[in-house]
């Protein structure tokens, strides 16, 4: 055995086999070192099958020998036999170099066999007693996206970047971790650095494209198209889209995936006639639509053909994106008429939304906060409240209402009068609010208080409007709707557009539509949720307007869809406004404005259509258990 193993570890394998063999034929009772030594041999030679039947007999000698597991198991594993493999990889107790390889040969069995918990737990031990190692990291990021704990598989792929800042690839996983944990200006940040890792990759830039668009950085967006069409040869953008195509087929060939994100950004931006000319330069180069799903369902359902939207959008993986992929399905079976299918596509896209079950429980304490906020109104209360002194900057005026009550539409009128600037969701009025605390004591506060509230107003909104701007600011945030005492002690004259819709088609269309995740917007994940929030919200908006002396005007989505002039003529009034007639051409200011950050960004350019209103009663069914909520409302609210 002295001689064998000197000959093994000078690598004379041959030799180191034969003089194992015989000191196995000589002995009356075999001996587990010998046993182990062959196993060894064979499995360095190549005969696995071999190796692992002399490493089975050395552990069957000495089960209780951590060596002996760790190199039967990793033969295994090395042989095809990954469940095996697991099954002899028991979780160890101790932590000696032995153990802590007999967790890295289990965490590599686990995720060979798909049990990915079992694989991120082993990785985990692992990673902690190698924290050195960056590809013990990966391996962790790499099971943890399996798994879908993507706020653990970024901290993970991050590590093993710090470790390895030349690997590419893990700032590539690094920042889709972390869009997937809803960490989206994380992840365009990493995207950038990799874009400039990586400064001949054209697919990269529209990655990092469709991601600003996502985050509403358009300018951006558009500029990392033009970085790409300069990488290979494109035309710039341009609104025909002409010439883009060349970004997907630089080599000749197109690449489809690229031509897929491509379209898809064209999309989401709003280019509706680049993404028409890009599908058809597709076709003419031999790509047709059925591969292209998402961005060519999308477009067939803006030019009305549902039933061809359906066949394409089913000709791609849900799997790749289930949340956009059910959230198109439920918008083209709505308008089939099919109901069933619709609202059941919207349960699977919300329950597909990332990290389902914490949002829940986030929207749960948030509605807490919302039905708080309306028990301290008090008449007391109200008289106790103050005003900021005016400054000389005109006030702006408010547009809120309960999410999908028409605010996208009416704004985008509103955009086509030349004396207007709508400033999209954009949560200005928070930095005041950040000042003054809760709505329970702003009686409390003094008049220079509210006076600094104010400034802290105007610096916030100069940030994002040019301040020189002269004319009227409208400041859109639905959910301001919550925030009238806020308004009237900061803006006591400022005028305040309230959007109103039948409750149970905002709410039904609430559920129906993907939100990008807050606590707030994580309410519409439950159908019930969604009423309770309309219901606690309407508390608050109509106890402040009945309590507080504010300058509110309603406008009401049904009737500015019937009859816009007539709608909106008393609302330009009310604004100190000229009636200007472009702003009857919502389509043309639609489509000139370009992206739109809302989840209507798709539908404001469409032309009216009186389809949404009563929508509502084509879910009945589905509706049941929200009705006795919402109907109550309906009626309060004169439908």
């Amino acid at each position: 055995m002295t001689e064998a193993l000197a000959a093994f570890r000078r690598g004379d394998l041959n030799r180191a086999r034969a003089l194992t063999l015989a000191e196995l034929e000589a002995r009356a009772e075999g001996g587990a070192d010998a046993e182990h030594l062959a196993g060894l041999i064979d499995c360095r030679l190549g005969d696995l099958a071999s190796g692992v039947q002399h490493l089975q007999a050395a552990l069957a000698a000495e089960p209780a020998n951590p060596a002996y597991r760790v190199m039967l198991a990793r033969a295994l594993l090395d042989a095809g036999r990954p469940q095996e493999a697991l099954d002899h990889a028991v979780a160890p107790r101790e932590t000696s170099a032995a153990a802590i390889a007999l967790w890295h040969v289990r965490a590599e069995a686990a995720q060979a066999v798909g049990d990915f918990a079992a694989a991120a737990a082993a990785w985990k031990v692992t990673c902690a007693a190698r924290p050195g190692d960056w590809r013990c990291h990966a391996a962790r990021g790499d099971v943890l996206t399996q798994t879908e704990d993507w706020a653990a598989a970024a901290d993970a792929f991050h590590q093993a970047f710090e470790l390895k800042p030349d690997e590419h690839a893990l700032r590539r996983k690094f920042a889709a971790a972390l869009a997937r944990a809803g960490r989206f200006q994380d992840s365009a940040e990493q995207l950038a650095l990799w874009a400039d890792n990586s400064p001949d990759d054209p697919a990269v830039r529209i990655s990092l494209a469709r991601l600003l668009a996502d985050l509403g950085r358009f300018e951006e967006s558009v500029a990392q198209i033009n970085r790409a069409a300069a990488l290979t040869g494109a035309t710039p953008f341009a609104e025909s889209g002409e010439g883009l195509i060349q970004i997907a087929a630089a080599t000749g060939d197109v690449d489809v995936q690229l031509l897929k994100e491509l379209a898809r950004l064209l999309e989401r931006i709003n280019r509706t006639e680049a993404l028409r000319r890009l599908l058809n330069d597709a076709e003419a180069r031999g790509v047709g639509r059925d591969r292209l799903g998402f961005a060519a369902a999308a477009l067939a359902l803006r030019d009305g053909d549902a039933a061809a939207a359906r066949h394409l959008l089913l000709a791609q993986n849900p799997a790749e994106d289930p949340v956009r992929w059910h959230a198109l399905m439920t918008r083209i079976a709505d308008q089939l008429g099919d109901s069933e299918t619709a609202f059941a596509s919207a349960e699977a896209m919300n329950r597909s939304s990332y990290d389902y079950h914490r949002w829940r429980e986030r929207s749960t304490t948030y509605l807490e906060w919302v039905r708080g906020l309306a028990p301290p109104m008090t008449e007391e209360w109200a008289s106790g409240l103050g005003s900021a002194p005016p400054d000389g900057r005109r006030d702006p005026c408010f547009l809120a209402g309960f999410p999908r009550s028409g605010t996208t539409l009416l704004d985008t009128f509103l955009l086509g009068h030349p004396d207007v600037a709508v400033l999209e969701e954009v949560p200005v009025l928070n930095e005041a609010v950040k000042l003054l605390g809760a709505m329970a004591g702003l009686p409390q506060r003094s008049v220079e208080e509210l006076e600094q509230a104010r400034q802290a107003y105007f610096s916030e909104l100069d940030r994002h409007l040019d301040p020189a701007f002269a004319g009227l600011v409208i400041d859109k945030m639905p959910l301001n709707m919550l925030a009238l005492p806020y308004i009237r002690c900061l803006f006591p004259n400022a005028p305040v557009i309230v959007a109103q819709r039948h409750p149970c088609d905002a709410v039904l269309s609430c559920f129906l539509q993907g939100f990008a995740p807050n606590d707030a917007m994580a309410c519409f994940l439950d159908l019930q949720d969604s009423a309770n929030f309309y219901d606690a919200a309407m508390t608050v908006f109509c106890t402040a307007r009945d309590m507080l002396p504010l300058r509110i005007h309603t406008l009401v989505y049904e009737d500015l869809v019937a009859a816009p002039e007539q709608a909106l003529r008393p609302l330009i009034d009310f604004v100190g406004l000229e009636w200007d007639r472009d702003l009857l051409d919502h389509r043309s200011t639609a489509v000139a404005r370009g992206a739109i950050g809302t989840p209507s960004y798709d539908q404001v350019a469409q032309a009216l259509s009186k389809a949404p209103i009563g929508r509502w009663q084509r879910y009945e069914a589905q509706l049941a258990s929200v009705l006795p909520t919402l109907l109550p409302w309906a009626q309060r609210l004169g439908y």
